[in-house]
């Protein structure tokens, strides 16, 4: 959240801060608040207060409810998919095939002639 969208959930909330969180809540609030008006960095320090003081927090969440999230569950992932071909293992004297299927995956000898198979 920027310094804008805190001091106006600020702002909303600033005549409700002393019945919500107490008479030394209230007074640090209002000073974060005019230091964040005069432009301080103390938009942090003020987000800590909204958010660590309970009855402040569930205020704000009512007075600015929380952005949903979006739909849960499957979607479909963005761009094209594309179908790669495998590596491909043979035998030197052309009689035996092997596909690497994963990353990793060791490289078996030729069954055949019990050769290192290279790369196609």
């Amino acid at each position: 959240m920027d310094d804008d969208e805190l001091l106006e959930r600020a702002t909303a909330l600033e005549p409700e801060v002393a019945s919500l969180a107490g008479r030394v809540a209230a007074e640090r609030f209002a000073a974060l608040v005019a230091a964040l008006r005069d432009g301080l960095p103390v938009g942090d320090e003020l987000f800590e207060l909204l958010t660590g003081v309970p009855a402040l927090r569930d205020r704000v969440n009512a007075l600015f409810p929380p952005a949903e999230d979006g739909e849960k569950g499957y979607q479909e992932l963005p761009g094209k998919g594309e179908i790669i071909a495998p590596l491909v293992y043979a035998c030197p004297r052309g009689d035996y095939r092997h596909p690497v299927q994963e990353v990793g995956e060791p490289v078996p000898r030729c069954p055949a002639h019990h050769i290192a198979l290279v790369l196609e």
